[in-house]
């Protein structure tokens, strides 16, 4: 049996014999499969691993050369020219076909699976002696630095992981050691490893309690001491409230020894489960669509068959244009009404040109992402990771028949996540793929597409050209689909070229086809039939639709409107218009709805492929553009949903004018639409670099002072990571500030990750102010940083970096921002308990905010204003402030303004002691907040919410309430402490409560982890 260690150096053993494995590269290339466990990688993803971004020409013979010496060495009884079966190769990729267990680090995962609740059990010999000794156990199959020596980027990532790993794991263990009373034991342990790691709060924390525990009181405050220094000295911050409120209890002289026994693991009382939305997502049907009769019948039989064992999956492969798409939309709708539950469908982009080095195709995390949205689930419940998202789509659809459609999909990596855990369901894929390598799946069937017969042929081309006109040339028809060999997407696009040019014979295009012949003998066969037959398309086109067909296709986005596109070509919107609809016509695009266009995967890589003498204009120009184009339409949006800001002016000069808008709900609404398109382009433009960087940066930098990061926030975090690399190998700082401010916005705001947030505008805030747009991004980074820093009582930090903000606004005449800083002072007073002074800035915020007509600064003003007179006791008119607030709100079109007006509403309610008003409002901020902003703001309100329900009466809508605000803050750093103010009077209840749920959800995300690893 092979047996394999990461865990150290990368060693392999066949039985009790140590294998030669050979150089560094060799290992490093061994050990990026090792860590897939079994997932297959692809050869570039192999390179950009083990070589790096810039890898040497010889690089891929250097990886088959590998490969061939440890595929001998794996397997040296390997007949010659037997297929490997350990080393496996498919589809450009390699994979590890292994026993369980065969890794160490799979061994970790397999031990920690046994100490989780559910499998402890409640008998009395299962004690935290039991625990720790799997713990122990785990930790000693490390053997060193993980990957010990090994070079390339993927070795460095993992080794950093699996270094992280043991760290978090040895403090589990100490932690039952503590339980343990092994005070001596733990100290010994924990001075030499947190003088290793001085920085990490827990180790600490672990220490100090030792040292109490232990009589050496005195070191355990020095060791609390020397933390904090080391914390304000590396990084400028204090330490976090779990090692602030120890140290406290420490110099109390009241911490209490750890409990010895583990508690049995209790019954949880599980939420409702959320109801699967009634989804239909299949396209239309092809009205035309021709033959396929028996195969349509044994796809359908296979997708509806019931044996409840497996969940049915069949796989459609074949040649580009073979019509794999058009046959599973078909029997879609064929079978749907066996689907009560809905239809799921997704062009997976398989094919797409491939973005960089990396592999081509929509991540299955995006893809899941937006399967869960469809279902149903609040963006801020949506889990962050691949596994979880898989794990939460099976768990949704348990019990439950949904057709999933996986349409041109790239290969089982991309599509094993998104296949349903349990009967009920079924999967269609289409592919170019056979993927006989679909693991864990025993329902599957494998279809193979062939061309159409001639008879089909014949009956496709008719019902696109029309009947008659195909029956009047009998000899040119058969010429043209002989041309075509059958190919259906070859059969379409001459199809409607006829028919979208009445005044040609089919003998004149048959003409025309004939002189191609080289082309044709590639139609024949393999991919390049899809090229020669879009080539012959592309041949008729006049030089304005060529054009057209060519710069469309530069911008990487999923679809373009027709004003994009306009800006685009520099052409008319009507004749833009016509171009489009004309490539529609031809195949060659299609319209997603009225007004927006986009491209099929090949016709776009074929678009994108051009040369030749009609390909003068680089399609460069294109992105440069389209992104003038998003710029001049920002700034026009900015001035109708965020009045009183000059930002504006502070961005680039722009040649297109920009979309206008008449109201701010209709800005937002457009927004809203190419937030999507946004995100590409970010991505695209940290790929190419060079002068888009500016643009992009000065969008990025308008959309964040709009403060809401749309229901896309960690795909947008990811793209704003990509284009901050990039301003940082260009060295431009000041690109580089733009994109930090929006990263911080975003971190902070929508996604509650505050600390990477305030990392950011930090920075941001170190830029030199060598200009009046310096000097308005450093106030607009000194705003950001007044929410971030808020942290209750604690004023100092939040209420300097307002009064900043408002000088520097001050210095370069910008209203807006001066105002919301007023209001982020105002709850800063508020949440310290100064209730007159912060309603006293209130009031001048709300004043400010109505002179320059800015309706969402002014209900932010009017909310705090409120609230601040619900703690002096003036409820009335309290209530009163916070409904205009709602009203006000609601006429800046952004939902994130409306949640936060409605969760004040509330909360003045509550104080008024009127529950029973409070509780629907509450829930109202909740459904709201759920569409338009991560989990922080959200999670807050839902504590509020279950504090009214358990006054209520209704305590399981309480606890499901808790349950759900626990569930957001898990993943938060600092997940056992928010510094939301919500009343002196119940704040230490609440985080009492919070911490209980939040031990019940870590311990169970722990679990599902563990679990999805192993």
């Amino acid at each position: 049996m092979l047996k394999f260690a990461v865990l150290g150096e990368v060693r392999a053993w066949r039985d009790e014999l140590e294998l030669d494995l050979g150089s560094k590269q060799r290992r490093a290339l061994l050990a990026a499969l090792l860590l897939r466990s079994g997932r297959s990688a692809t050869v570039p993803e192999l390179i950009d691993g083990v070589w790096g971004e810039h890898p040497t020409p010889s690089a891929i013979g250097a990886l088959r050369n590998h490969i061939l010496h440890l595929r001998r060495a794996l397997e040296p009884e390997r007949p010659s020219g037997a297929p490997a079966t350990v080393l496996v190769g498919f589809g450009g990729g390699y994979a590890l076909r292994l026993a369980p267990g065969a890794v160490d680090v799979e061994l970790v995962d397999d031990l920690l699976v046994e100490v989780q609740p559910d499998r402890i059990g409640t008998e009395p010999q299962h004690t935290v002696e039991l625990v720790r000794e799997r713990l122990d156990t785990a930790l000693r199959l490390w053997s060193g630095t993980p990957l010990a020596g090994l070079p390339g980027p993927y070795a460095d990532r993992q080794r950093t992981q699996l270094i992280e790993r043991r760290v978090a794991l040895l403090e589990q263990r100490i932690e039952l050691d503590l339980r343990l009373g092994r005070y001596p034991e733990v100290i010994a342990e924990l001075t030499p490893l947190s003088a290793e790691h001085p920085m990490r709060e827990q180790l600490r924390g672990l220490l100090m309690t030792a040292l109490y525990h232990a009589g050496r009181q005195a070191e355990a405050l020095a060791v609390y001491a020397d933390t904090r220094k080391v914390l304000i000295e590396r990084l400028g911050i204090e330490p976090g409230q779990p090692l602030a409120e120890l140290h406290q209890r420490i110099l109390r002289g009241d911490l209490r020894a750890p409990q010895r026994d583990t508690g049995n693991a209790a019954m949880i009382v599980r939420p409702p489960r959320r109801t699967v939305a009634r989804v239909a997502q299949l396209p239309a049907d092809v009205v035309d669509f021709t033959g396929r009769t028996e195969t349509v019948r044994r796809i359908s039989e296979w997708l509806t068959r019931a044996d409840g064992f497996a969940v049915p999956v069949c796989v459609i492969n074949g040649m580009g244009g073979i019509g794999k798409s058009a046959l599973a939309v078909h029997v879609g709708h064929r079978v749907r009404d066996q689907f009560p539950d809905g239809q799921l469908h997704v062009d997976l982009h398989g094919f797409a040109q491939a973005r960089g080095r990396g592999q081509a195709g929509t991540p299955a995390a995006d893809t899941l992402g937006d399967f869960l949205r469809a279902l149903g689930v609040a963006e801020g419940e949506i889990a962050p990771t691949l596994a979880e998202r898989s794990a939460q789509f099976r768990s949704i659809l348990d019990g439950k028949r949904v057709l999933v459609v996986l349409d041109n999909a790239r290969d089982v990596d991309q599509v094993a996540p998104l296949i349903p855990g349990t009967p009920g369901s079924a999967v269609l894929i289409t592919s170019r793929s056979s993927m006989p390598e679909l693991p864990c799946v025993v329902g599957v069937l494998g279809v193979r597409l062939d061309v159409l017969a001639p008879v089909e042929a014949r009956t496709l081309l008719a019902g696109i050209a029309g009947l008659r006109r195909v029956a009047a040339e009998p000899a040119a028809v058969h010429s043209v689909l002989e041309a075509c060999g059958g190919l259906p997407l070859a059969v379409r696009i001459v199809g409607a070229r006829l028919a979208a040019r009445p005044s040609w014979t089919i003998g004149s295009l048959a003409e025309r086809l004939a002189d191609e012949q080289q082309r044709l003998g590639t139609l024949r066969s393999g991919d390049l039939a899809v090229e020669a037959a879009f080539r012959l398309s592309y041949d008729q086109l006049d030089c304005a639709q060529a054009r057209a067909f060519r710069m469309l296709a530069a911008p990487e986005v999923a679809e373009i409107s027709l004003d994009g596109a306009a800006a685009i070509l520099g052409a008319d919107r009507m004749l833009v218009e016509e171009l489009c609809e004309s490539l529609v016509d031809l195949n060659l695009m299609e319209t997603s709805s009225s007004g927006r266009y986009t491209y099929h995967d090949l016709p776009r890589l074929f678009a994108r492929e051009l040369h030749g003498p009609e390909a003068d204009e680089p399609t460069s120009g294109a992105l440069a553009r389209l992104l003038d184009f998003y710029l001049a339409t920002m700034k026009n949006l900015m001035a109708v949903c965020n009045p009183g800001s000059r930002l504006p002016e502070h961005l680039g000069d722009t040649v297109a004018d920009g979309l206008t808008f008449t109201d701010s709900i209709a800005a937002q609404y457009w927004l809203d639409v190419e937030r999507p398109n946004l995100i590409s382009l970010y991505e695209q433009t940290a790929r190419v670099g060079g002068p888009a960087l500016v643009p992009a940066a000065d969008i990025a930098w308008a959309s964040a002072e709009l403060i809401d990061g749309g229901p896309h926030c960690q795909e947008l975090s990811r793209a704003l990571d990509k284009l901050l690399a990039a301003a940082l190998r260009a060295g431009d700082r000041r690109v580089e500030c733009r994109i930090r401010v929006t990263l911080g916005a975003n971190y902070s705001y929508s996604l509650g990750t505050l600390r990477q947030g305030r990392d950011h505008q930090r920075i941001a805030l170190s830029l030199n102010p060598a200009s009046a747009s310096d000097v308005r991004l450093i106030a607009f980074a000194g705003q950001l940083l007044a929410s971030s820093t808020r942290m209750g009582t604690e004023t100092a930090a939040s209420l300097a970096h307002a009064e900043r903000a408002i000088r520097l606004a001050r210095r370069v005449e910008d209203p807006a921002v001066e105002c919301a800083s007023l209001v982020h002072i105002a709850k800063t007073l508020s949440d310290g308990g100064q209730f007159v002074a912060a309603e006293a800035r209130a009031t001048e915020a709300k004043t400010l905010a109505a002179k320059i007509g800015n309706a969402a600064l002014e209900a932010m003003a009017t909310h705090e204003l409120g609230v601040s007179r619900g703690f002096q006791g003036d409820h009335t008119h309290a209530i009163e402030l916070c409904r205009e607030a709602v009203q006000l709100a609601r006429l800046s079109g952004v939902e994130l303004r409306e949640g936060w007006a409605l969760a004040r509403l509330a909360h003045v309610h509550m104080m008024a002691g009127q529950l029973t008003q409070a509780e629907p409002i509450a829930d109202a901020a909740i459904r709201m907040l759920n569409r338009a902003i991560g989990p922080l703001t959200r999670a807050r309100v839902l504590v509020m919410h279950g504090l009214i329900l358990q006054a209520l009466g209704r305590t399981h809508q309480a606890y499901c309430a808790y349950r759900s605000a626990a569930e957001a803050f898990a993943p938060m750093e600092d997940a056992h402490f928010t510094h939301e103010r919500l009343d002196s009077e119940v704040e230490a209840p609440i985080l009492q409560l919070l911490r209980e749920h939040l031990d019940e959800v870590i311990a169970e995300r722990k679990q599902r982890r563990n679990r999805a690893a192993g």
